[in-house]
């Protein structure tokens, strides 16, 4: 199997690379209909409008495919995970299993699955009118079975994923306390560490900045204002630009984001907040049990609900 997202992409040429670059470039963000058309038209075709699964004349591999997560389909839900990484169940074209092959667009699927050539993924997120669509990125076919075809995509970091992510619990096992011997005569470098531990937790300054006018300045589960004490707290770890996005993100106060980056804090689909019970034993923040978050005035900036669902699973809340 090819291990690095960059091997993949190797293999192609011409258009099919023009095509995956920009779904490898384009990685988490939400598209409209009328911009992929764009691109397709200017560019390289991206998607076929009338099928899911896309086939270039030109190719013998498929490029891209299309799918509606709790559609009519008997397409899968889309799995994410922290890393980046996602997998995806797809239903093949044609109802019956045994007639995989009579269909152009599985024999193409088939062939990127024996030649390891990644394909582009989307996930429809918005009906007509202004139909859009979240990027998933890339990935590779790694199986078929029944009818159904296993996507693996690839992680921020450019590789597949082959081992589960450490889980809440180990990270916190293992977070333990500084074990070097506490020098105070190294009082101002100590002190220069922290402000700059500080800065790069508060995260990149555009991140940061559309968090703050998003949420208005201020937490948006303690309701906190003071500027300084308030975090950009990435929802699925930064590991990449496509990260920054004010979707992937939550305006808390610093010790509401230690909570939340250990998997003591996480946020319901009805956005309300679930402590762990770890949490639900200190009197200091049980009272945050179920409370509803402030959200941002502009819908498009509420928090992903894919993303928080990522992070309660990881959390094990």
């Amino acid at each position: 199997m090819v291990a690095d997202l960059e091997g993949a992409l190797s293999k192609t040429t011409g258009k099919h690379r023009v095509a995956l670059d920009w779904f490898n470039e384009h990685k988490g963000e939400i598209i409209t209909w009328s911009d992929i058309q764009e691109f397709s038209a200017d560019h390289s075709r991206l998607v076929n409008q009338a099928k899911g699964i896309y086939k270039p004349k030109y190719s013998d591999y498929s490029l891209s495919l299309r799918t509606i997560q709790n559609g009519p389909y008997p397409d899968k839900d889309v799995e994410y995970r922290s890393d980046g990484s996602w997998a995806l169940h797809y239903f093949q074209e044609n109802q019956n299993p045994d007639q995989r092959d009579r269909e152009a667009t599985n024999r193409g699927l088939m062939k990127c699955m024996e030649d390891q050539i990644p394909v582009g993924t989307l996930v429809k997120r918005k009906p007509k009118p202004g139909v859009a669509y979240q990027v998933l990125g890339l990935g590779l076919v790694t199986k078929w079975e029944d009818g159904f075809f296993t996507i693996e995509g690839f992680s921020d970091t450019g590789g597949v994923h082959d081992a589960e992510q450490p889980d809440a619990t180990r990270l916190r096992a293992t977070s333990g306390t500084n074990t070097e011997t506490f020098d105070a005569r190294n009082d101002q470098d100590l002190r220069e560490k922290a402000l700059a531990q500080v800065a790069r937790r508060r995260g990149q300054a555009t991140f940061r900045a559309a968090l703050l006018e998003a949420y208005g300045g201020k937490c948006c589960i303690t309701g906190c204002a003071l500027k300084d004490a308030l975090e950009a707290a990435h929802i699925i770890p930064y590991l990449g630009e496509h990260s920054q996005h004010v979707q992937n993100g939550l305006l808390l106060r610093a010790d509401i984001h230690t909570l939340f980056d250990l998997g003591l804090l996480v946020i319901t689909d009805g956005y309300r907040v679930k402590l762990s019970p770890i949490a639900l034993e200190d009197d200091s923040y049980v009272n945050l049990e179920n409370k509803q978050l402030e959200l941002p005035n502009d819908q498009t900036h509420y928090p992903s609900l894919d993303a928080l669902g990522c992070h309660r699973k990881w959390a094990g809340v």
